[in-house]
């Protein structure tokens, strides 16, 4: 995660490995992103260059070998997945060309030190949608109460954390799982 977030996801491209070509909004919500990957069915690859790579939130990329990994070249980046390398090379000049253009065929908001893909090395990812947090549960009060499903409060009986669902709503902020705990499990005691 820590390359994808900094570096692979805003300055990389996110690519279906069967037909070389994106096929997502990369700095969609995680439902987005999640949701259209599992559509496919297969893991996909993030693409991101030399320039991109540099704004990886765990700045030792050795560190995060054999996950992600350095290439010289685009077309080796698709001899490694099994892409075409011309589609690949096609779908990356697409990309860069939106970025010059400052509108990205997906929506996708550009940075202002956003560049093309094209300085080497060349780094990728494989990536699938895993589970790392609840979204259903309980439903809870303001006090940590669970609630009946008449919408009174069940009496002595709390919750925090995960197992409380619905304090998101249908999607979440990173980082907010610990906060739920702590926060609602001091209030209920």
């Amino acid at each position: 995660p820590f390359f994808c977030l900094g570096a692979g996801f805003p300055y990389g491209i996110i690519v279906d490995p069967t037909t070389s070509t994106r096929f997502v909004n990369e700095l969609g919500n995680r439902y987005e992103r999640s949701m259209a990957i599992l559509k496919l069915g297969h893991p996909v690859v993030c693409i991101t260059d030399a320039e991109g790579a540099k704004h990886s939130l765990q700045k030792d990329l050795n560190s995060l070998k054999p996950a992600v990994i350095s290439h010289n070249t685009i077309q080796e980046v698709a001899t490694k997945y099994g892409m075409d390398e011309s589609t690949l090379t096609d779908t990356v000049k697409a990309y860069n060309t939106g970025v010059a253009a400052g509108k990205d065929a997906f929506g996708k908001p550009l940075r202002d030190d956003l560049g093309a893909i094209m300085q080497p090395p060349f780094y990728s990812v494989r990536l699938w949608p895993k589970v790392h947090h609840c979204m259903g549960g309980l439903h809870i009060n303001s006090d940590a109460q669970v609630m009946h499903i008449d919408g009174k409060p069940i009496e002595g009986l709390y919750a925090a954390g995960e197992i409380a669902g619905g304090v998101h709503g249908g999607d979440r902020l990173g980082s907010c799982a610990t906060l739920d705990c702590l926060a609602f499990g001091r209030i209920a005691g």
